[in-house]
């Protein structure tokens, strides 16, 4: 994320998206951030994809399984370390991952 647009982007803070944080970026430049366009991978609207909704809830239910039957690690222990680069979309170059059966 723009650190010009968020503080301290690289930090865990969930209460950033709550609706008085939302309320406190109105009007400013920082309200790009909230737009429906930039918080769903599916767009929003009239041309939304109209498997969106089973497309998340299959990644949730994949992505779950996947926690409850392995122990994921990764070399990497921050965030920031792991190589990217921005164009239309933030292409990063994931880290091997360690997999063991629970």
């Amino acid at each position: 994320m723009n650190p010009d647009l968020i503080d301290d982007p690289e930090e865990f803070r969930p209460k950033r998206w709550c609706q008085d944080a939302v309320e406190v970026r109105k009007g400013t430049r920082r309200e790009v951030v909230d737009h429906p366009f930039l918080a769903t991978p599916f767009s929003q609207g009239a041309r939304r994809c109209p498997g969106s909704r089973v497309a998340s809830n299959e990644i949730l239910v994949m992505l779950s399984q996947l926690v409850l039957d392995w122990k994921i690690s990764s070399p990497i222990s921050e965030l920031r370390d792991i190589e990217h680069r921005q164009r239309t979309t933030l292409e990063a170059k994931l880290p091997n991952l360690k997999f063991e059966a629970r």
